[in-house]
This record gives structure tokens, sequence and C-alpha cells, in this order.
């Protein structure tokens, strides 16, 4: 159409074609996986030899019905237009499958199938204790926590008795001590309870929840009982209060009495050298909190009874609640020396051995000579004047002696010999000292 008739207004202008919009794009297609649990029986199936071992199929070969529900429809063409272009299609997807894992049946031979009894214990194992459990049926006892399981026919256990809180079993090749453990302890009031068991199963007579069985269920709940009617927190205060008292009160004491155990009076005219025992020597610190921890616990196993070892044994099977660590560790500690008081008195016994060679270790010097005693019997040493080749004074410290000097003899053989941290008995260092110059050779 002229644009000049558009522009004297004698025509209109022809009206404008809408703009062609492009196709959009289509969209990908969106795979949906196949179950898991489908995908483990396929490969369960090539697994067992029921399929050829051929590539695995894709997605679309097994699920073609998934694949064709996601696969978007391409839009519908437009009038008087082919599409040129093909409808994309999903690729093939192969199917990945994971392996699992084949756990392992359980094993059945840790434990009796048709056990009557199961009681944890303590074995006794030479000097030491294991921890370890106690099985009962009709055929005997299996017990395991050994370095290997061992099964007692009720034929072999010729007899049953209780030995200081531990129930023996006496076999055709031996014998075998079991303690009834409660939470890892031995509780010896349950031994002849736990006897009884034993004696009804070697009978036949052992029926689950009646009987023996029904008074060891009733033994430890008296037992539980007992530690909370025990659990005083006066008991440990009183422990710590007697082990420290009485420690400190045999930390000096015992030097002193063990130098009058060995004083020596020599004879008119002799003098004896005799050691001095230092309340801070290791030994006498140990021999004496030792003797403290031991006399602790008779005293409050006098004063409480039994109470105050069911206390202790309960502290250590973690009965007691509500206090922190620090508390915690200390209530332990004591329960253990109250539960350990034989072995506290072996200790102090073993310490104060350790002192009595330092204690009758002493020197005699006479007119003859001087003798030196080791402390150990047989053990000695003689010697004569005309080994001493000096006798030197000592410079001391203020107040050391009353003379104000020490004296010291030397030996041919370079040994010396003082009396410098010795008790001296016959006479002073002044008396002493000049009988020493006066036998110099």
């Amino acid at each position: 159409m002229d644009e000049r008739l558009i522009a004297l207004g004698l025509a209109q202008p022809a009206p404008a074609s809408p703009p062609v919009q492009a196709a959009p794009p289509a969209p990908e297609p969106v795979l949906v996986a196949p179950p898991d649990e489908v995908l483990r029986q396929i490969d369960a199936r090539r697994g067992m030899g029921l399929g050829p071992p051929a590539p695995e199929p894709g997605l679309a070969e097994l699920f073609p019905e998934m694949v064709r529900a996601a696969r978007p429809k391409a839009p519908a063409p437009e009038l008087g237009r082919v599409l040129d272009e093909p409808v994309p299609t999903a690729a093939p997807v192969r199917a990945v499958v994971q392996p699992t894992a084949m756990t392992p049946p359980e094993s059945v031979a840790d434990a009796l199938p048709n056990a009557a009894v199961r009681q944890a214990v303590r074995i006794r194992d030479g000097r030491r204790d294991r921890d370890g459990l106690c099985e009962l049926d009709g055929a005997g006892i299996r017990i395991t926590g050994l370095l290997a399981p061992l099964f007692i026919p009720w034929a072999d256990a010729r007899a049953i008795s209780v030995n200081r809180g531990y129930v023996t079993v006496v076999l055709p090749a031996g014998s075998i001590d079991l303690g009834v453990a409660l939470d890892g302890v031995a509780e010896p009031a349950l031994a002849t309870l736990f006897a009884d068991v034993l004696e009804a199963g070697r009978g036949g007579a052992l029926e689950p929840n009646t009987g023996t069985l029904h008074e060891l269920g009733l033994g430890i709940d008296r037992t539980v009982e007992g530690f909370a009617d025990a659990d005083d927190p006066v008991v440990p205060l009183a422990v710590a209060a007697v082990v420290g008292f009485v420690g400190l009160v045999l930390l000096p004491s015992l030097p002193t009495i063990l130098q009058l155990m060995a004083h020596l009076e020599p004879a008119p005219g002799a003098f004896a050298l005799m050691p001095r025992i230092a309340f801070f020597d290791p030994r006498v610190v140990v021999a004496a909190f030792a003797l403290s921890a031991g006399l602790a616990s008779a005293v409050v196993q006098l004063a409480l009874g039994p109470a105050a070892l069911s206390w202790a044994r309960g502290t250590l099977r973690g009965w007691h609640r509500g206090s922190p660590g620090l508390a915690a560790n200390a209530r332990r500690a004591i329960a253990h020396l109250m539960l350990g008081s034989r072995i506290a008195a072996l200790v102090a016994g073993v310490a104060l051995v350790t002192l009595l060679p330092s204690a009758y270790a002493r020197a005699v010097i006479d007119a003859d000579g001087i003798h030196e005693a080791s402390g150990f019997p047989l053990i000695s040493r003689d010697r004569l004047w005309s080994e001493v080749t000096d006798v030197a004074p000592l410079a001391v410290g203020f107040s050391e002696r009353a003379e104000g000097f020490d004296t010291m003899l030397v030996f041919s053989g370079g040994d010396r010999l003082s009396t410098r941290g010795r008790d001296l008995a016959g006479g002073t260092v002044r008396v002493i000292y000049d009988f020493e110059r006066a036998h110099l050779r």
C-alpha cells in the first residue's frame, strides 16, 4: 500500500502480523530408578546361575513403562510446519547394584541353649581372679572365662563345698573355685546359696524360679538392700580420718620404737655407735600408713559389723550414685583399703623387716679394735687399731653436739667411720675422741 495515501489519511495501514514464537525446547527426560529390592533380586538371580551372565540391561529395557511415563511429550506442531528434528529419547541407564555384606549367623557355642542358670562368677586362677560365666543345665556345669571353656558333667562333680567365700567344686583331676560376682565383685555371703544351687543341679532337682534358685535370688536382693542401708557418707570420712591420724602418729613413733628395740649398752670402757632412722625414710612412711590402714579397717569392721564390708563391696560395684569424680575416686580408694586389710598388713610387715637391718647396724669400739655389724646375721667385720691411720674432729652444726664437734676414724684402705648422724653410747664425743687418740698407733 502507498505510504503517501496513508500519510494523507486516505488509507488504513495493514495490520501487523503477530511475531512467530519459537517452539520451547523439549525438557530433558526424568528417569525413575528402579527400587533397590528389585535390583537386589536381579543380582541374586544372576549370582545363583538362574540367568545368563550377559551385561546388565539398561533402565529402558527393564522398566519401559517407567521410561515412557517419565518421557515428556513433544509440543504439537503448528499447522503448515513439519518437525524436522527428532524427539529426544532417554539414554539407557545401567542399573548399578551395590554389593551387600552377608552377616554371618551368630555362634550358639558361646552359651548353653537350655541353661537353667546363668550366673556371673569370679574364677580363682592361681593368685588372681578372672571374670567368668557359670551355666547349669541337666547335663552339667559349663564355665567360660578361662583360656578355654570348661564343661563339667554332673558325674564328674565329686564334691561341692564352701571355702572362705568361694564354692569349691572337686573334679577328678583337681578342683575349681567359683565366687558369685555382682557387677564384677565377688560376694562371699552368696557362696553358700550358690553351693546349694549346684547341689540341686547335681541331684537333678534344679527348677527355675523355685527352691534353691529362688533363695539365691532373694540373697542377691538382700545384698543390694544391705548396701542401701550401709551407704552412709560418714563411713568414708571416718575411715579416712582414722588412717590419717594413726599414720601421722606412727610416722615419728616407728623410728623411736625400732631404735629402742635395737639399743645396745656396751661394756665398761667401750663405746657403741648406733644409726638413726629418719621419720621421712620411705620405708617408715609405707609402714606407718599401711599399719594405719589395717587398723582403720579393723576398727570400722568392729564398729559397723558386716555392714562395713557390704558398703565397701557395693562402692566398688558402682552402686553409690551422686558423687563427683574426685569424691567417687576417694570412696573407691577407701573401699579398696577396707577390703585389702590383709594386703596392708603384709606391706607393713615387709617395710618393717627392711628397717630392721638399719636399726641393728652398729659399731663397737673398744681396746681390741673396731667391730662393725651390718645388721644382717653372720655378716660383720673386725678391724685392728693398726689399720687406723688418723683420728680427726669434724665440725657440726649449731646445737648438734654438746661438745661442738664429731669424731672420725680414717682407715688405711680409705674407709671412714664417724659419729656424725649416729647415737653414741658409753660416753661423750670428747671421751671417745680422747680414747681413739690414745689407741692410735
